[in-house]
Protein backbone atom coordinates (compact mmCIF):
# COMPACT_ATOMS: atom_id res chain seq x y z
CA UNK A 1 0.00 0.00 0.00
CA UNK A 2 1.20 3.55 -0.78
CA UNK A 3 1.08 5.33 2.43
CA UNK A 4 0.41 9.02 0.15
CA UNK A 5 -2.67 9.29 -2.45
CA UNK A 6 0.08 11.65 -4.22
CA UNK A 7 2.16 8.46 -4.95
CA UNK A 8 -0.57 7.25 -7.28
CA UNK A 9 0.17 9.45 -9.62
CA UNK A 10 3.57 8.38 -10.29
CA UNK A 11 4.81 6.06 -13.29
CA UNK A 12 7.63 3.56 -13.68
CA UNK A 13 8.92 6.49 -16.78
CA UNK A 14 8.89 9.56 -13.66
CA UNK A 15 11.07 7.11 -11.72
CA UNK A 16 13.24 6.57 -14.45
CA UNK A 17 13.44 10.28 -15.62
CA UNK A 18 14.49 10.92 -12.05
CA UNK A 19 17.09 8.66 -11.58
CA UNK A 20 18.68 9.89 -15.26
CA UNK A 21 18.28 13.34 -13.97
CA UNK A 22 20.26 12.25 -11.11
CA UNK A 23 23.30 10.67 -13.44
CA UNK A 24 23.10 12.96 -16.23
CA UNK A 25 22.25 16.55 -14.42
CA UNK A 26 21.08 17.50 -17.87
CA UNK A 27 17.08 17.61 -19.25
CA UNK A 28 18.26 17.80 -22.25
CA UNK A 29 20.43 14.36 -21.80
CA UNK A 30 17.78 12.55 -20.20
CA UNK A 31 15.47 13.15 -23.22
CA UNK A 32 18.32 11.75 -26.01
CA UNK A 33 18.58 9.09 -23.38
CA UNK A 34 14.86 7.88 -23.06
CA UNK A 35 13.71 9.11 -26.45
CA UNK A 36 11.49 11.46 -25.09
CA UNK A 37 10.95 15.30 -25.39
CA UNK A 38 12.08 17.57 -23.39
CA UNK A 39 8.47 18.55 -22.46
CA UNK A 40 7.70 14.99 -21.49
CA UNK A 41 10.80 15.33 -19.04
CA UNK A 42 9.55 19.02 -17.46
CA UNK A 43 6.13 17.23 -17.12
CA UNK A 44 7.50 13.99 -14.80
CA UNK A 45 9.94 16.18 -13.17
CA UNK A 46 6.59 18.71 -12.14
CA UNK A 47 4.57 15.25 -11.07
CA UNK A 48 7.59 13.90 -9.19
CA UNK A 49 8.64 17.44 -7.22
CA UNK A 50 4.17 17.80 -6.10
CA UNK A 51 4.67 13.74 -5.38
CA UNK A 52 7.44 14.09 -2.89
CA UNK A 53 6.75 18.09 -2.16
CA UNK A 54 9.98 19.18 -2.92
CA UNK A 55 11.63 20.86 -5.85
CA UNK A 56 14.50 17.57 -5.95
CA UNK A 57 16.74 19.94 -8.34
CA UNK A 58 18.26 23.18 -8.88
CA UNK A 59 19.65 24.67 -11.60
CA UNK A 60 23.22 26.31 -11.44
CA UNK A 61 24.62 27.74 -14.53
CA UNK A 62 22.83 24.64 -16.73
CA UNK A 63 23.52 21.96 -14.37
CA UNK A 64 20.78 20.20 -12.46
CA UNK A 65 21.90 19.58 -8.66
CA UNK A 66 19.81 17.05 -6.95
CA UNK A 67 18.93 18.66 -3.25
CA UNK A 68 19.32 16.52 -0.49
CA UNK A 69 15.79 14.57 -0.19
CA UNK A 70 16.20 13.59 -3.98
CA UNK A 71 19.48 12.28 -2.95
CA UNK A 72 18.08 10.68 -0.01
CA UNK A 73 15.08 9.09 -2.09
CA UNK A 74 17.00 8.25 -4.92
CA UNK A 75 18.80 4.99 -3.58
CA UNK A 76 14.85 3.75 -3.32
CA UNK A 77 13.66 4.57 -7.02
CA UNK A 78 16.83 2.48 -8.12
CA UNK A 79 15.39 -0.24 -6.01
CA UNK A 80 12.33 0.38 -7.44
CA UNK A 81 13.57 -0.26 -11.67
CA UNK A 82 16.23 -2.59 -10.71
CA UNK A 83 13.34 -4.82 -9.03
CA UNK A 84 10.91 -4.30 -11.87
CA UNK A 85 13.92 -5.41 -14.39
CA UNK A 86 14.62 -8.33 -12.89
CA UNK A 87 10.74 -9.53 -13.05
CA UNK A 88 11.14 -8.65 -17.11
CA UNK A 89 14.69 -10.71 -17.28
CA UNK A 90 12.85 -13.73 -15.55
CA UNK A 91 10.87 -14.22 -18.55
CA UNK A 92 13.59 -12.62 -21.26
CA UNK A 93 11.31 -9.79 -22.58
CA UNK A 94 13.14 -7.31 -21.43
CA UNK A 95 13.28 -5.13 -25.20
CA UNK A 96 16.57 -4.58 -26.79
CA UNK A 97 15.86 -0.79 -27.35
CA UNK A 98 14.94 0.05 -23.00
CA UNK A 99 18.90 -1.12 -22.46
CA UNK A 100 20.63 0.88 -24.91
CA UNK A 101 22.52 4.06 -24.08
CA UNK A 102 24.35 6.76 -26.43
CA UNK A 103 27.97 8.40 -25.25
CA UNK A 104 28.21 11.46 -26.50
CA UNK A 105 31.46 13.17 -26.89
CA UNK A 106 33.13 15.85 -28.96
CA UNK A 107 36.37 15.38 -30.72
CA UNK A 108 38.96 16.58 -33.60
CA UNK A 109 40.02 14.84 -36.92
CA UNK A 110 42.48 13.70 -35.44
CA UNK A 111 40.94 11.58 -32.87
CA UNK A 112 37.95 10.11 -35.80
CA UNK A 113 40.96 9.17 -38.09
CA UNK A 114 43.30 7.27 -35.30
CA UNK A 115 40.69 6.49 -32.41
CA UNK A 116 37.05 5.97 -33.72
CA UNK A 117 37.54 2.77 -35.70
CA UNK A 118 39.04 1.24 -32.77
CA UNK A 119 37.00 2.74 -30.26
CA UNK A 120 33.91 1.35 -32.08
CA UNK A 121 35.50 -2.43 -32.20
CA UNK A 122 36.04 -2.29 -28.79
CA UNK A 123 32.90 -1.02 -28.19
CA UNK A 124 30.93 -3.81 -29.98
CA UNK A 125 32.64 -5.95 -27.87
CA UNK A 126 32.19 -5.16 -24.38
CA UNK A 127 29.02 -2.90 -24.83
CA UNK A 128 26.99 -3.99 -27.39
CA UNK A 129 23.74 -1.92 -26.81
CA UNK A 130 25.79 1.19 -26.51
CA UNK A 131 25.99 4.01 -29.32
CA UNK A 132 28.43 6.95 -30.27
CA UNK A 133 27.40 10.35 -30.86
CA UNK A 134 29.93 12.01 -32.26
CA UNK A 135 30.43 16.27 -32.29
CA UNK A 136 33.07 17.64 -34.43
CA UNK A 137 35.56 20.03 -32.42
CA UNK A 138 35.29 23.63 -33.00
CA UNK A 139 37.52 26.63 -31.99
CA UNK A 140 36.56 26.86 -28.33
CA UNK A 141 35.83 23.83 -26.12
CA UNK A 142 32.25 23.21 -25.27
CA UNK A 143 32.81 24.10 -21.85
CA UNK A 144 29.24 24.58 -20.94
CA UNK A 145 28.34 21.61 -22.62
CA UNK A 146 30.16 19.35 -20.81
CA UNK A 147 29.68 20.77 -17.72
CA UNK A 148 25.44 20.74 -17.88
CA UNK A 149 26.19 17.11 -18.80
CA UNK A 150 24.61 17.42 -22.96
CA UNK A 151 28.73 16.08 -23.34
CA UNK A 152 30.53 13.14 -21.56
CA UNK A 153 33.76 14.01 -22.61
CA UNK A 154 35.72 16.47 -24.78
CA UNK A 155 38.93 15.40 -27.07
CA UNK A 156 41.39 18.48 -27.42
CA UNK A 157 45.16 19.10 -27.31
CA UNK A 158 47.48 20.21 -25.08
CA UNK A 159 48.77 21.93 -23.07
CA UNK A 160 45.61 23.74 -23.21
CA UNK A 161 43.58 26.33 -21.02
CA UNK A 162 41.24 23.53 -20.35
CA UNK A 163 43.95 22.26 -17.91
CA UNK A 164 43.66 24.85 -15.80
CA UNK A 165 39.52 25.40 -16.10
CA UNK A 166 38.26 25.28 -12.35
CA UNK A 167 35.77 22.76 -13.21
CA UNK A 168 37.49 20.47 -15.68
CA UNK A 169 39.41 17.26 -15.50
CA UNK A 170 41.44 15.93 -18.06
CA UNK A 171 44.11 13.30 -18.78
CA UNK A 172 46.64 13.08 -21.58
CA UNK A 173 45.83 9.94 -23.90
CA UNK A 174 49.15 9.81 -25.59
CA UNK A 175 51.64 12.24 -26.96
CA UNK A 176 52.50 12.67 -30.83
CA UNK A 177 55.06 14.42 -33.05
CA UNK A 178 55.12 16.42 -36.38
CA UNK A 179 56.71 15.55 -39.13
CA UNK A 180 56.58 17.47 -42.95
CA UNK A 181 54.87 16.18 -45.87
CA UNK A 182 56.29 17.55 -48.93
CA UNK A 183 56.57 17.51 -52.91
CA UNK A 184 58.57 21.02 -52.73
CA UNK A 185 62.29 20.85 -54.18
CA UNK A 186 64.82 18.55 -52.70
CA UNK A 187 65.92 19.17 -49.62
CA UNK A 188 69.84 20.13 -48.38
CA UNK A 189 69.65 17.16 -45.77
CA UNK A 190 67.39 13.96 -46.79
CA UNK A 191 65.47 13.13 -44.19
CA UNK A 192 65.24 16.30 -42.27
CA UNK A 193 63.82 19.88 -43.67
CA UNK A 194 65.68 22.87 -41.73
CA UNK A 195 63.63 25.76 -40.69
CA UNK A 196 64.75 28.19 -43.56
CA UNK A 197 63.71 25.24 -45.97
CA UNK A 198 60.17 24.95 -43.99
CA UNK A 199 59.30 28.53 -43.80
CA UNK A 200 60.42 29.17 -47.56
CA UNK A 201 58.25 26.20 -48.88
CA UNK A 202 54.75 26.88 -49.40
CA UNK A 203 52.61 25.51 -47.19
CA UNK A 204 48.87 23.53 -46.73
CA UNK A 205 47.13 24.62 -43.93
CA UNK A 206 44.82 21.68 -41.75
CA UNK A 207 41.85 23.31 -40.41
CA UNK A 208 39.91 20.35 -39.48
CA UNK A 209 38.51 22.75 -36.99
CA UNK A 210 37.57 26.45 -37.11
CA UNK A 211 41.37 28.46 -36.51
CA UNK A 212 42.63 31.13 -37.69
CA UNK A 213 46.54 29.57 -36.72
CA UNK A 214 47.49 26.50 -34.80
CA UNK A 215 50.94 25.57 -32.65
CA UNK A 216 52.47 25.19 -35.60
CA UNK A 217 52.38 29.65 -36.05
CA UNK A 218 52.60 29.74 -32.39
CA UNK A 219 56.12 27.89 -32.15
CA UNK A 220 57.34 30.40 -35.57
CA UNK A 221 56.08 33.50 -33.80
CA UNK A 222 58.48 32.39 -30.81
CA UNK A 223 61.48 31.65 -33.32
CA UNK A 224 60.84 34.97 -35.06
CA UNK A 225 59.81 33.72 -38.41
CA UNK A 226 56.46 33.36 -40.44
CA UNK A 227 55.27 30.78 -43.01
CA UNK A 228 53.50 31.25 -46.73
CA UNK A 229 50.30 29.58 -46.49
CA UNK A 230 48.97 28.60 -49.99
CA UNK A 231 45.49 27.18 -49.27
CA UNK A 232 43.45 25.88 -46.05
CA UNK A 233 42.00 22.92 -46.46
CA UNK A 234 39.04 21.12 -44.39
CA UNK A 235 40.22 17.43 -43.96
CA UNK A 236 43.88 16.01 -43.56
CA UNK A 237 43.57 13.97 -46.71
CA UNK A 238 43.00 17.11 -48.54
CA UNK A 239 45.69 18.31 -47.39
CA UNK A 240 47.84 15.43 -48.33
CA UNK A 241 46.06 15.23 -51.92
CA UNK A 242 46.95 18.74 -52.73
CA UNK A 243 50.49 18.29 -51.60
CA UNK A 244 50.11 15.35 -53.97
CA UNK A 245 49.50 18.18 -57.01
CA UNK A 246 51.28 21.03 -56.25
CA UNK A 247 54.77 21.45 -54.99
CA UNK A 248 54.02 22.44 -50.74
CA UNK A 249 54.10 21.22 -47.79
CA UNK A 250 51.74 20.20 -45.05
CA UNK A 251 52.85 19.67 -41.26
CA UNK A 252 50.91 16.37 -40.17
CA UNK A 253 50.86 14.34 -36.69
CA UNK A 254 52.99 11.58 -37.04
CA UNK A 255 50.19 9.16 -35.95
CA UNK A 256 48.02 10.23 -38.56
CA UNK A 257 50.40 8.46 -41.24
CA UNK A 258 49.27 5.24 -41.09
CA UNK A 259 45.38 6.53 -41.35
CA UNK A 260 46.27 8.61 -44.56
CA UNK A 261 46.61 7.80 -48.51
CA UNK A 262 49.83 9.62 -49.23
CA UNK A 263 50.59 9.20 -53.03
CA UNK A 264 53.93 7.28 -53.68
CA UNK A 265 55.98 10.74 -54.81
CA UNK A 266 55.72 12.55 -51.70
CA UNK A 267 58.07 12.80 -48.91
CA UNK A 268 58.13 12.60 -45.46
CA UNK A 269 60.71 14.24 -43.31
CA UNK A 270 61.38 15.37 -40.14
CA UNK A 271 60.55 19.38 -38.96
CA UNK A 272 63.12 21.82 -38.26
CA UNK A 273 64.70 21.08 -35.19
CA UNK A 274 62.33 22.38 -32.01
CA UNK A 275 59.47 21.82 -33.67
CA UNK A 276 56.43 21.87 -31.20
CA UNK A 277 54.78 18.08 -29.94
CA UNK A 278 51.70 18.07 -28.45
CA UNK A 279 49.32 15.78 -26.62
CA UNK A 280 45.24 14.43 -26.77
CA UNK A 281 43.74 14.66 -23.85
CA UNK A 282 40.40 13.63 -22.39
CA UNK A 283 38.35 16.55 -21.14
CA UNK A 284 34.97 16.04 -18.51
CA UNK A 285 33.39 17.95 -15.85
CA UNK A 286 34.41 17.32 -12.31
CA UNK A 287 30.82 17.06 -10.96
CA UNK A 288 29.99 14.27 -14.12
CA UNK A 289 33.71 12.46 -12.91
CA UNK A 290 32.50 9.38 -11.75
CA UNK A 291 28.82 9.36 -13.84
CA UNK A 292 28.91 5.57 -15.50
CA UNK A 293 28.43 7.29 -18.88
CA UNK A 294 32.07 9.60 -18.09
CA UNK A 295 33.65 7.04 -16.58
CA UNK A 296 33.19 4.24 -19.11
CA UNK A 297 33.65 5.93 -22.19
CA UNK A 298 37.30 7.07 -20.28
CA UNK A 299 37.88 3.39 -20.02
CA UNK A 300 37.27 3.16 -23.46
CA UNK A 301 39.30 6.24 -24.69
CA UNK A 302 42.40 4.82 -22.71
CA UNK A 303 41.49 1.48 -23.71
CA UNK A 304 42.22 2.48 -27.04
CA UNK A 305 45.31 4.93 -26.44
CA UNK A 306 47.72 2.23 -24.58
CA UNK A 307 46.84 0.01 -27.92
CA UNK A 308 47.94 2.82 -29.80
CA UNK A 309 51.27 3.34 -27.63
CA UNK A 310 52.02 -0.38 -27.99
CA UNK A 311 51.92 -0.53 -31.73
Amino acid sequence: MLHSNYLKQLDLQDIVVFLNLVELRSAKRTAERMNVSQPTVSYCLKRLRGCFDDALFASSHGVLKPTTKAQKIAPYLRMVVESVNRCAEDDGSVPAHVLRRIWTLCAPEYFELSFLPQALAVLSRTHPNTSLHLDRLSRDLPVDRLIAGDLDIAIGFGPGYHQMHPELQWQAVLNDDFVCLTSWRPLARDGFMSLDEFCASPHVFPTPWISERNMVDGWLDKVGRTRNVLVRANSYQACVNIVAEVPATVALPARLLPHLRIAPGLKVCQPPLGFPSFTLDMIWAKDRGDSKDVSSLRSLVETVGETMLNV
